[in-house]
């Protein structure tokens, strides 16, 4: 491990804070939202000050100083440094330490043949049967007339209780043809690429979800396009995991899947032209056994995302008739207007937006025009004075 001078600038990397208390103490939980270390950190919340000061533009004086100010007496330079020491250590600082923990977990990660289940025993109970038990459950929430199967089906990927009547809408009225191909596009949370394909078949507690080979092997052998596979942003991502579990429950081992995470919005905008390649790759994929169901959940409002205001009735109302109007627009106009709009409402922080784009690509490159039918939406309370807008819809084409 490296010495560290006076004039060394900690750089704190992305990690989740979640406060909590540890023997009766307050604490923050750090947890590496990527996965490259899988160990949760405690330290005590007084530490807060020192963690937000660690941006690379403050030595270890300047934080010494900050941090005797806020305490009120001195802090020893030494524990500054042994505070810095443990969390290069943990690999919670960008450094040389943290590129080697990083070599590490992509090679443990490229190992895997399957994508484990990385929320089994919190979202969702891990054994076969307790598994079989709680879809059921969901499902039975909401009786729906059985009608056509939609091609395009849009679900949440909220945590799956919160969000359990929208989940039960839509995939009470989802039944692919056998060997039905499933291609289905999630949310990247932590993606920094626009797009990323898991090649890696899917475990959960039904089986393993077998991955769409034919599909990949066409894309990138025939199309010539960059899938960016098996980036270790699939290893914690819920968004397609929760799919996974609904599609082998509902449809046993008589599909294959192939999972494509997109990045966020300022990604797609610099990459224009892959994304319309990847597109066109996408549309002549398209058979009469192909589906698409999409993992997303649309405005995030309120404290806990950052706004500075309680969410009202004024602003649910707003959430969810953007929400239907963003999934008209998918299947009218143009996607220059679809991006357009997309940037204009980036302030409502729909999570989902580029899965929506991609899809809006796929049916201009296609010439599909679909029709829309929306099954469920609502705003699920999420934090204190905080909604996620959810919506269950179909697409028939």
């Amino acid at each position: 491990m490296q010495e560290y001078p006076l004039d060394y600038k900690p750089i704190l990397r992305y990690v989740d804070a979640i406060p909590s208390e540890h023997g009766g103490q307050p604490v923050f939980l750090l947890r590496d939202p990527l996965g490259f270390v899988e160990e949760i950190i405690a330290v005590p919340q007084s530490m807060g000050v020192m963690l937000a000061l660690m941006d690379g533009e403050h030595d270890l004086r300047d934080i010494q100083a900050e941090v005797t100010k806020q305490f009120g007496e001195i802090v020893p330079i030494e524990e500054i440094v042994k505070i810095v020491k443990f969390l290069d250590e943990k690999g919670l600082l960008w450094s040389e330490n943290f590129e080697k923990l990083k070599e590490q977990a992509y090679e443990k990660w490229f190992s895997y043949q399957f994508k484990p289940m990385a929320h089994a025993g919190q979202a969702y109970p891990l054994e076969k049967e307790p598994a079989g038990d709680f879809v059921k459950e969901i499902l039975s929430l909401v009786n729906v007339e059985k009608t056509k199967t939609p091609r395009v089906l849009i679900v949440p990927h909220i945590d799956i209780r919160a969000g359990a009547e929208a989940y039960a809408h839509g995939y009470n009225r989802f039944s692919p043809v056998e060997g039905a191909r499933i291609i289905v596009f999630g949310v990247g949370h932590h993606l920094d690429l626009p797009y990323s394909i898991l090649t890696k078949d899917i475990a959960t507690p039904f089986g393993v979800v077998k991955s769409d080979k034919g599909g990949i092997f066409y894309l990138t052998q025939s199309k010539r396009v960059e899938i960016y596979p098996d980036h270790i942003a699939h290893k914690l991502e819920h968004s397609i995991e929760f799919q996974a579990l609904f599609l082998n429950y509902l449809l046993k081992d008589g599909f294959v899947v192939l999972p494509v995470l997109l990045g966020p919005l300022p990604a797609i905008l610099h990459s224009e032209e892959v994304m319309k390649k990847f597109a066109e790759g996408i549309a002549e994929l398209i058979d009469e056994t192909t589906y698409f169901v999409l993992g997303i959940d649309f405005c995030h409002l309120g404290l806990r995302y950052g706004d500075p205001y309680e969410v009202t009735p004024g602003h649910i109302s707003k959430a969810l008739e953007l929400d239907k109007t963003l999934l008209e627009m998918v299947c009218k106009g143009g996607s220059k207007e679809f991006l357009e709009k997309a940037k204009e409402v980036e302030f409502m922080k729909v999570c989902g937006i580029t899965c929506l784009y991609l899809l809006k690509l796929v049916f201009e490159v296609a010439g599909i025009s679909p029709e829309l039918e929306i099954y469920h939406q609502e705003a699920v309370p999420f934090g204190r004075g905080s909604i996620v807008s959810v919506c269950s819809a179909g697409m028939h084409f």
